[in-house]
């Protein structure tokens, strides 16, 4: 899928595989990684949302380069005459596999990362795909995802960060094969590194309740909004 339908501040990532497992995990340590003006979506009562996204990126205004991302899963913003957002997430911690990678995102989107380079491995078969992340050799956590039925998409997400400059929300454009179940069937085992120190591992499902897999796409992100106090 190459490049295409630009608007003026948008920048575009290519992407081979995206790849993202949803877990339950305690509200309590959810709203410990969280900023005050957000709040964590509950699909239980005291149970909120761990996003564990892994993404092999093909091409990129840094190269390619491969990524780790944990987040808790809170209410997108709705705004009229706006694409409803088909989730929307706060990134607590980021990993990247190049430094200059790390170097645009952290100025580009204020998010916050593991300050140093990561190892991520995939692995695939006809139905499934792996992803190993790890520190000089050391694991930081291991995820298998299903597939399902695949199709054409186009959807919308919404990111939020936050640093000492403000509050930001990052809009963006997933184009790509996609496939997506509630089948069960996915796994994590998140390793004691201390790119999991924000996370009570023992407290994490490891089993995922959704899981999602994108292939061959594209995402877009739009401008950096800057955030007004108490905004959700």
């Amino acid at each position: 899928m190459k490049p295409g339908n630009l608007k003026p501040g948008d920048v575009q990532y290519e992407f081979r595989h995206a790849i993202g497992g949803f877990f339950e995990f305690p509200t309590e340590n959810a709203r410990k990684l969280l900023p005050p003006h957000l709040h964590p979506v509950e699909p239980h009562h005291g149970q909120s949302v761990l996003s564990v996204m892994a993404f092999d990126f093909t091409g990129s205004s840094t190269g390619p380069y491969g990524e780790l991302v944990l987040s808790v899963h809170v209410a997108p913003r709705i705004e009229a005459g706006r694409p409803m957002a088909r989730a929307a997430f706060y990134p607590f911690l980021v990993g990247t596999t190049t430094g200059t990678s790390r170097e645009s995102a952290i100025k580009l989107w204020h998010l916050p990362h593991f300050m140093h380079d990561i190892e991520i491995a995939f692995t695939t078969t006809d139905h499934d795909i792996a992803v190993a992340a790890a520190h000089g050799g050391t694991p930081i956590l291991d995820m298998r995802i299903t597939d399902y039925q695949w199709e054409d998409v186009e959807h919308h997400y919404q990111a939020f960060t936050h640093d000492a400059t403000g509050s930001y929300m990052a809009s963006m454009r997933m184009n790509a094969r996609f496939s997506e179940n509630e089948e069960e069937r996915g796994s994590i085992e998140i390793h004691a590194h201390e790119f999991a120190a924000g996370l009570d591992r023992d407290g994490v499902n490891t089993t995922p309740f959704r899981e999602l897999w994108m292939r061959d796409g594209l995402q877009t992100f739009q401008p950096l909004e800057t955030m007004t106090p108490g905004a959700r």
